[in-house]
């Protein structure tokens, strides 16, 4: 029975990823912060690859331990990303500085407590255990109920997230929804990424379908991006005094230049929904994923 060194590669270089990019992300690097994510993120994407090859109870506290990882940088990240939306306007006409300032000011306030949290939750005592705790998972004895090869687990895991892209894009229909359109970004990212680890195990160059993934994704992740920047500036507007006019107009006017941004992302989204549609279908058609002989 197989047991791929490419997928026990794989793993390790998405870990030295993770691990390389974390010292800065810890020291308040934006850039690191957000590398350290995204390396989360495959590396998650990756571990239900070695499936029946690895203890189940083994590869679940990985899972969680890396889980737990992903989630203490997202808060600071999405934060990082707010501050450079409002860089982005800044000295523009389409907000006021006034305006601008106030909402940086909270977001940073905001971005410390959270850098904070994330340093409590990933300290290098628990990233040298997640490492220990991952070289075991990744080197594990071959079990003779293993009927699947890592390829045919990899096929079989991305047909999964084509079926879930398919049904958060179904479920969002044409409206614009922030919360569903959101999901139907995270499902898209995670074909992505699973479609990346079933390239590099079959030692493939074709990059169909991860372009026009990472397009709906980046799209997608610039109108949640700015649903939360409203949100922030909802908040600020929340704060001032009522009676302060001139101060809720600002903010006004800027929600209104973010909302704006959001329905042209949505329409151009709708444009794309039938090739994202029929992306999936291919995905799902292309699983030919079946038992082998143990």
């Amino acid at each position: 029975m197989e047991h791929s060194a490419l997928s026990v590669a794989l793993l390790r270089q998405r870990l030295v990823s993770l691990l390389r990019a974390m010292p800065a992300a810890q020291a308040g690097d934006e850039v690191s912060v957000h590398q350290a994510r995204v390396a989360s993120r495959r590396l998650r994407e990756a571990l239900p690859v070695l499936g029946a090859r690895a203890d189940e109870q083994k590869l679940d506290r990985v899972q969680k331990r890396v889980r737990r990882i992903t989630r203490a940088l997202g808060p600071v990240r999405e934060l990082d990303v707010t501050l450079l939306l409002l860089a982005e306007l800044e000295g523009t006409e389409a907000a006021a500085p006034r305006a601008i300032e106030r909402v940086r000011e909270a977001v940073l306030e905001e971005r410390q407590k959270r850098r904070n949290e994330m340093l409590s939750e990933i300290t290098p005592s628990r990233l040298d255990k997640l490492t220990r705790r991952l070289v075991r998972v990744a080197a594990p004895e071959e079990r003779p109920h293993v009927t699947r090869t890592a390829r045919e687990e990899a096929a079989a895991q991305s047909a999964q997230r084509a079926r879930n892209l398919k049904a958060a894009i179904e479920r969002a229909g044409g409206i614009y929804l922030a919360d569903r359109l959101h999901r139907v970004r995270v499902e898209a990212k995670k074909l992505r990424y699973a479609l990346e680890i079933q390239r590099e195990l079959s030692q493939a160059r074709s990059m169909i379908g991860l372009a026009r993934l990472k397009s709906e994704q980046d799209m997608l992740g610039r109108m949640h991006d700015l649903e939360i920047l409203i949100d922030k500036a909802r908040a600020v507007q929340g704060t001032l005094n009522p009676r302060d006019r001139r101060g809720m107009s600002e903010l006004n006017k800027l929600i209104r230049v973010l909302e704006d941004e959001c329905r042209e992302g949505h329409a151009t989204y709708m444009r794309g929904r039938p090739a994202l549609l029929k992306l999936c279908d291919t995905v799902i058609a292309a699983d030919h994923s079946k038992p082998s002989a143990a």
